[in-house]
């Protein structure tokens, strides 16, 4: 068995697959706003925070236009995308298996504490979580190491013991940036190449795989 004892997961594109409805929420505020959202643009490049990602799809710093379109998607999100969001296959079950074995498993996140907490229950993820640790509890969101520090923190692990699972470049430079090894997915935002380029140890096709990583 590998010295891997906590595997910090990423939630939307990694665990989640939250993509068609944060496209339905962000294509409903555009909408309202006057704006025409590239949504193959946004599936491409998740992992920013809200606000960073209206600022990329708008190309507008007007804060107070970014707040707006952030806090009436929040909205959205969670009155009618939550329901909408669905566990990637093998998350679940592998989750478990690993569980059953002593590794600890924690959410880490851009997303909102709300969210997750209530998705996590929902999906039937909740049992398996050491910790839960997003953007509101820290100071700076991935790519900082803000997140992957604090989740650490609260299982008792140190880098070495630690893997970072995700989709994203935000993902990987989190993990990077905390001293992490980290694993990247191939079937969310971004491909292996760059998530390589950018310093995963590991690429998986499918969570299941995350097995053999972990105990191997």
């Amino acid at each position: 068995m590998s010295n891997i004892k906590l595997a910090m997961l990423d939630f939307d594109g990694t665990t989640a697959n939250t993509i068609p409805s944060i496209i339905y929420c962000a294509e409903k505020v555009c909408k309202e706003e006057g704006f025409v959202l590239d949504s193959e643009l946004l599936a491409r490049n998740a992992g920013f925070t809200t606000e960073e990602a209206f600022r990329f799809l708008t190309g507008s710093n007007d804060e107070e236009l970014i707040t707006r379109l952030s806090a009436r998607y929040r909205s959205i999100y969670t009155s009618e995308g939550l329901d909408m969001i669905t566990l990637f296959d093998g998350v679940l079950e592998t989750m478990k298996r690993l569980h059953s074995k002593g590794i600890k498993f924690a959410i880490a996140t851009n997303n909102v504490t709300p969210v997750i907490e209530y998705t996590a229950k929902r999906l039937g993820m909740a049992p398996y979580l050491d910790n839960i640790v997003c953007l509101n509890n820290v100071a700076a969101g991935k790519p900082a190491p803000d997140i992957a520090i604090e989740s650490m923190r609260l299982a008792g692990c140190t880098p070495e013991e630690s893997i970072v699972v995700g989709d994203s470049i935000f993902d990987v430079g989190m993990g990077v940036n905390a001293g992490c090894r980290c694993c990247g997915v191939t079937y969310g935002s971004q491909d292996s190449k760059t998530l390589l380029d950018r310093g995963a140890t590991w690429i998986i096709d499918h969570f299941s795989e995350l097995e053999n990583i972990i105990l191997g």
